[in-house]
């Protein structure tokens, strides 16, 4: 599963004590950063424990691999990481189930590649701050602004929970289904992690719109820049005209005098 298959791919970067998410890239930038990118100057002279998560649709995470990188003391990630995060986590084992169907999980006591997992490390396990949960609440917060349109897998489709392109519908019983899915997610991390679907869907929507009207009135504004600069050229164009043949009025007049013209 990749990105070409509709998924989305997120890495996350945990603080010192594994209590929270310190920073969040798309995959692409995170190959960026271990590329040479901006310093982690924050995690300057450390081990950084991370997570990588393949997204599907409703933002639902169907795997992570817990994995760690070393950072120098200027604070640049190690060029030497080469840990394959997609193949690790295409052939991990099963982890929990926060809401749509048992996730893939790799981390140190459970990697697919056993020489991998000395640069892995074992999630904190906890139903209420664990670090599965902590990067699925991140996930859901969606601050990358994730799109994904890949299905959730057959788990939700067993709940009549079919997807669409542009956000969670079922036929007669879209309301059902996104009920199912609300109860799920408010089991698994409770009302303070509870996210309405609906609302997510709405507030998605609305964001679209937004950034549509703004391009349009960006581009409405740019073309009216550019039609002004144009009108000014032209007025100068004008202008420079005008004076030149108010030159060359006086050069003739200049050479008739010259001549002894009456």
């Amino acid at each position: 599963m990749t990105e070409q298959d509709g998924y989305e791919e997120a890495v996350l970067l945990f603080d010192a004590n594994l209590s929270r998410i310190d920073s969040e890239y798309t995959f692409s930038d995170f190959e960026a950063l271990i590329g040479g990118g901006a310093p982690l100057s924050q995690f300057a002279a450390s081990v950084v424990h991370a997570a990588f998560a393949l997204v599907g649709l409703a933002l639902s995470c169907r795997a992570m691999v817990f994995f760690t990188f070393k950072v120098d003391e200027d604070g640049h990630a190690d060029s030497n990481f080469n840990l394959p995060l997609r193949y690790l986590a295409d052939n991990a084992g099963t982890g929990p189930d926060l809401g749509a169907g048992p996730l893939r999980l790799a981390c140190r006591g459970q990697c697919p590649v056993p020489w991998h997992s000395v640069n892995m490390w074992e999630p904190v396990s906890d139903p209420e701050r664990g670090s599965i949960e902590l990067v699925q609440k991140v996930i859901w917060r969606n601050r990358l602004g994730l799109r994904p349109s890949a299905a959730i897998d057959t788990v939700l489709q067993a709940d009549n929970l079919e997807l669409v392109e542009n956000g969670l519908a079922s036929h007669n019983g879209q309301s059902a289904s996104l009920k199912v899915m609300e109860a799920r997610l408010t089991e698994t991390f409770g009302e303070e992690g509870k996210v309405n679907l609906e609302k997510l869907i709405r507030q998605h929507n609305e964001r679209l719109s937004e950034v549509s009207s703004k391009y349009r009135a960006e581009l409405a504004e740019q073309q009216q820049t550019y039609l002004n600069q144009i009108k000014d050229c032209r007025d100068e164009i004008r202008a420079l005209k005008s004076e030149l043949r108010n030159e060359q009025q006086k050069s003739r007049r200049l050479q008739s005098l010259l001549r002894g013209d009456p």
